[in-house]
């Protein structure tokens, strides 16, 4: 590249974002670009989106040392769930079905984590007979649970390494889960029994690529220059040293007034002394 990216019309350096608003039209236009070049990038060969959806019933630990022992599991009757952690992992890539077209084998790794709740209503008496009433809800036990036998089959494509690069370019069949969530439910028990099985729904949604790496001539403006940063908010600004408030305060000075003063009465009783001698002239 012969230098960095600088629009033509107005001589300053270009930053990634929208195209400028042409008045004209009313469309964004992007600057044309000044030059082209090869560049080695990671190429997304193919991609593809999937939402799981995997049920499966937990035991209520409660034997001896286990989170939910001692605990009367008669009262519950509501169950709270969340997902802690999910990842997919690529476990098998097929051989090339037709136009490398391959089967991809995904393994779901969950984490859920448990709540068992009571939500009790009690009753009482009124004036105007039996009323009912939610007291606050008790949260009897929590635990955690683990789904690692999961897996599904998707189709890619997947081509072959090439051989500038060889294997350590790829592809890369890469598999990240970007969304989650879970229901569960206590497994239905006559009146009065434990609730000793939870039934948990998680849903989960996962993206795949096929990734490799190539050499692509691709137009452009120049290198990147970055944007001047902006500074931080300052805070409010204090007086250092606050030289007012670093001693006691002076007693402030009024000799001058009483000089003033003292000059003033003289003056008046010299004028009375002079009346008096003409007088007895």
């Amino acid at each position: 590249m012969a230098g960095p990216a600088i629009d033509p019309q107005t001589g300053e350096f270009l930053q990634p974002g929208l195209c400028p608003l042409n008045p004209e039209t009313n469309q964004r236009e992007c600057p044309p670009t000044t030059e082209m070049d090869c560049l080695l990038v990671e190429k997304v060969f193919d991609q593809c989106f999937t939402e799981d959806v995997i049920t499966r019933e937990f035991a209520v630990p409660r034997t001896a040392g286990e989170a939910c022992e001692n605990v009367d599991l008669t009262l519950v009757n509501r169950v709270e769930c969340a997902v802690l952690n999910a990842d997919c992992t690529v476990v098998d890539v097929s051989q090339p079905l037709t136009d490398n077209v391959r089967i991809i084998t995904v393994r779901q790794d969950v984490e859920v984590e448990i709540e068992l709740w009571h939500d009790p209503i009690s009753t009482w008496q009124s004036g105007k007979g039996t009323n009912k009433g939610f007291h606050k809800p008790k949260l009897l036990c929590t635990f955690t649970e683990s789904i690692t036998d999961f897996y599904n089959q998707l189709q890619l494509y997947v081509p072959p390494p090439g051989v500038m690069f060889g294997p350590s370019g790829g592809p890369f069949v890469f598999c990240e889960v970007v969304n989650s969530t879970c229901y569960c439910i206590p497994a239905t028990v006559p009146p009065g029994d434990p609730v000793t099985q939870v039934i948990c729904t998680v849903k989960i949604c996962k993206i795949l690529e096929v990734t490799a790496f190539v050499k692509l001539l691709v137009p452009l403006y120049g290198y990147c220059i970055p944007r001047p940063c902006e500074a931080a908010p300052q805070q409010k600004e204090i007086e250092c040293p606050p030289v007012d408030s670093l001693f006691p305060p002076q007693q402030e000075e009024e000799n001058g007034n009483n000089n003033e003063n003292d000059g003033e009465s003289n003056d008046g009783d010299n004028d009375e002394n002079d009346e008096n001698e003409n007088e007895d002239g």
